[in-house]
């Protein structure tokens, strides 16, 4: 009895084994039995699935940028577009090798996703809120979606979508933020100039003051009323879409590069000037029918209107440029090329070749690098405390407007001139003492110091970094630590000793700040004296958001012990001051929308 038992327990895995097996050869024998249409619909279904599952926030990010008023509206369309161009070279149009090496997929695939996943994981805490003002997670996304591709469809597949994949790096916002702001003013006053000379013929409107000035008087039924041409309607968003519409067609199209070019450079022309043609149109109907027909009635629509007949106009200007659109040599239905050769996947020496056959592992592979990419990504809805989608900052610089933990004042004390030549001319460095009050959770019995620079040139800062300074002064470096601060920033903790100054605690962080008009890089740097008693008692031991780098600091030692204290209440005086800024920054920019 005990044997037929023993026996049994001892057939149940072979049993299992061979039921798992029999799943897979069934499984295998279905992905191979389905016509190609499905295999190739279950394949893209996955691509997109997996690919909304790792970027899920970004993603969300392009849409919004879509109800923005500025250029960056148009690169909300980028994956519609590269989804277009997916199906346009959806079939080969020459015929592809016979290899169907899986090995190679998934040496080239797996490391394209595996590096999209190491910058999302681990970058954002090296580059704290820049990270987020350059877009890093945009700009992976094509090599994930590359990768993908090759593990779900071969590698054959990427070359062949390899426009489609490229496409996706028109959707990275910060070249255009970075090259657009140069180019705005003069987009803005050539629009301006144009539009003014247009009105000396078509009197609709009357400029106010000179080239620069942005004000129209448009006058109806005697009533004067005024518009206001910005940057946003200068004609660069038209410009932008065309751009991005017009280099899609223009991997479609065929003919001589040159004339492609001229092509899209012709588009953009036409765009501009449709959107003087717009302005024009505007000032004529709030002329005829009021400010509130031409501004909430037909401003919202005309622009799309105009977009749309500048992009058919130019589309029908594609054959008498000498271009064409069309594949030559694509393979046809049959499978067989235009030299009757069997394409890619078709019978060959009477054997049926897929070029996934695997295709479960591939699926659950990229499926577990996207879900563990996802998490990553969500995580980036921290930096939306201090910038937009687009990455432009959305807090006040603490030159223009300082901002202080509740129960706390500041008070200027100085600015060192001398510093320009290292920060930059254009920069500014400040010295605010902070003082306790009455209220509050942060206690304290000495005033905190707080250094604060702005600069446009970010690097001046890696130049002359905060370590650097103290020393070459002869500070000796006790413990440094990273510090985890609200809206995604990172920022450093330092402790210093000197014989002649002093022991200090430092804290500080860098983050995009606007200064007026502008947006300019802001370093904070607040420190205070190590002296027992001055900081109220602080919690021991909870420092979830600090990671010692170097020289841990433990409770054993008295002086280790102030230390410590010192560098909770930095810390938590560094997260209150930036939420406080921010809301500050959010209440002040209200105000002014409304007004």
């Amino acid at each position: 009895m005990m044997a037929q038992v023993m026996t049994s327990i001892a057939a149940r895995p072979q049993r299992l084994t061979s039921d798992v097996r029999k799943l897979r050869d069934q499984a295998r024998l279905l992905w191979g039995g389905a016509h190609s249409t499905t295999r190739t619909a279950v394949q893209m279904s996955t691509l997109v699935a997996v690919t909304v599952i790792a970027y899920s926030y970004s993603l969300t990010t392009l849409l919004q940028l879509a109800g923005l008023n500025s250029p960056l509206a148009y690169v909300s369309l980028v994956p519609i577009i590269s989804l277009i161009l997916a199906g346009v070279h959806s079939r080969p149009s020459r015929l592809e090798p016979s290899i169907h090496d899986r090995q190679t997929d998934y040496i080239i695939g797996v490391p394209l996703m595996l590096a999209a996943l190491c910058i999302n994981a681990f970058l954002p805490s090296k580059l704290s809120a820049m990270f987020w003002v350059w877009r890093i997670d945009l700009l992976t996304l094509p090599f994930f979606v590359a990768g993908a591709v090759t593990v779900i469809f071969g590698l054959r597949v990427l070359w062949r979508q390899k426009v489609a994949v490229a496409f996706l790096l028109l959707a990275w916002p910060y070249p255009y933020t970075s090259v657009l702001l140069g180019v705005l003013n003069a987009f803005t006053t050539a629009t301006l100039f144009g539009m003014t000379e247009i009105l000396r013929f078509v009197r609709v409107a009357t400029p106010v003051g000179g080239l620069n000035n942005t004000i129209f008087t448009v006058v109806h039924n005697g009533h004067r009323f005024n518009l206001s041409v910005i940057s946003a309607c200068s004609g660069v968003s038209s410009v932008v879409g065309f751009f991005l519409v017009g280099t899609a067609f223009a991997a479609v199209i065929r003919g001589p590069l040159i004339r492609k070019l001229l092509w899209l450079v012709g588009g953009m022309a036409l765009l501009w000037a449709l959107n003087l043609g717009r302005l024009t149109l505007v000032f004529w109907a709030g002329q005829q029918f009021g400010e509130h027909f031409a501004i909430d009635v037909l401003h919202p629509y005309i622009g799309l209107f105009l977009f749309s007949f500048g992009v058919a106009i130019m589309i029908l200007c594609i054959r008498p440029m000498g271009l064409r659109i069309g594949n030559i040599g694509r393979v046809p239905t049959d499978g067989k090329t235009e030299s009757g050769e069997p394409a890619q996947g078709q019978v060959r020496g009477g054997r049926h070749n897929l070029p996934v056959p695997h295709v479960y592992l591939a699926v659950s592979l990229v499926l577990v690098i996207a879900i563990i990419l996802g998490i990553s990504n969500v995580g980036l809805q921290d930096y939306n405390l201090v910038a937009d989608v687009s990455g432009s900052p959305k807090v006040m610089s603490f030159i223009d407007d300082p901002v202080t933990p509740v129960g706390w004042t500041n008070r200027y004390e100085a600015t060192f001139q001398w510093a320009a030549p290292l920060f930059g001319e254009q920069s500014t460095w400040n010295r605010y003492e902070l003082y306790p009050g009455v209220g509050g959770d942060l206690q304290a019995h000495t005033q905190v110091i707080a250094d604060v620079i702005d600069t446009p040139d970010l690097q001046t800062f890696a130049a002359f970094g905060v370590e650097q300074c103290y020393q070459f002064h002869g500070y000796s470096l006790t413990n440094v630590s990273q510090v985890s601060l609200p809206g995604g920033i990172t920022g450093q903790s330092l402790a210093y000793n000197s014989q002649q100054f002093g022991s200090w605690t430092i804290m500080y962080w860098i983050l995009p700040v606007r200064r007026g008009a502008s947006s300019v890089y802001e370093r904070v740097v607040l420190y205070v004296q190590n002296q027992r008693g001055v900081i109220a008692a602080a919690t021991l031991g909870e420092q979830a958001a600090i990671r010692h780098q170097a020289g841990v600091l433990g409770s054993n030692d008295s002086h280790q012990v102030v230390l410590l204290q010192n560098q909770d209440f930095l810390e938590a005086y560094a997260r209150e001051m930036i939420s406080d800024q921010a809301k500050q920054s959010a209440a002040v920019f209200a105000d002014h929308a409304v007004a």
